[in-house]
């Protein structure tokens, strides 16, 4: 049976190489996806930095997360509410979004202020890290986390 490996040769370190170069890209990877998620909780106040608005309108959101989307704002007006999903009839339509539910929340605002408010979404909508299960109020600086989406509340 040995007879027929004599003088077969495997270059394994040309097929081990380009291996070892994409899990050290791999790790690397990950790595600045920690340091930049460790960079965003610590912040002072909890809050990511402020922005300058590029409307004057009002209260409005911007996208922050995923960064294809980065900075676009939604602005929001009193009488209409807006509802985040994989559903190309909501006004923010996540369909790439596999987290995200056909109808996933909706963002309402009155003469108080805004709230927020989960739609019996699979997993769930968050504000500043935190499930919510009733419709919470949400200010300037706060997080919501739609799915994959990560939208800050801006004036």
């Amino acid at each position: 049976m040995g007879e027929f490996l004599i003088g077969a040769q495997t270059n394994y370190s040309a097929l081990i190489k380009p291996l070892q170069w994409l899990v050290v890209i791999l790790i690397f990877v990950f790595f600045l996806r920690v340091i930049r998620a460790v960079y965003v909780e610590t912040r002072p106040g909890g809050k990511r930095k402020e922005r300058k608005s590029r409307s004057v309108r009002g209260i409005g959101l911007e996208i922050i997360e995923p960064l294809t989307r980065g900075g676009e704002r939604i602005e929001l007006e009193v009488d209409h509410a807006v509802t985040l999903g994989r559903s190309v009839s909501c006004d923010i339509s996540l369909t790439e979004d596999i987290y995200a539910s056909n109808q996933h929340a909706r963002i309402s605002r009155d003469d108080v202020g805004l709230f927020v408010e989960d739609m019996a979404s699979t997993n769930g909508t968050y504000v500043n890290a935190e499930r919510i299960s009733t419709p919470t109020r949400i200010g300037k600086g706060d997080l919501i986390q739609v799915g994959e989406m990560i939208l800050e509340v801006t004036k």
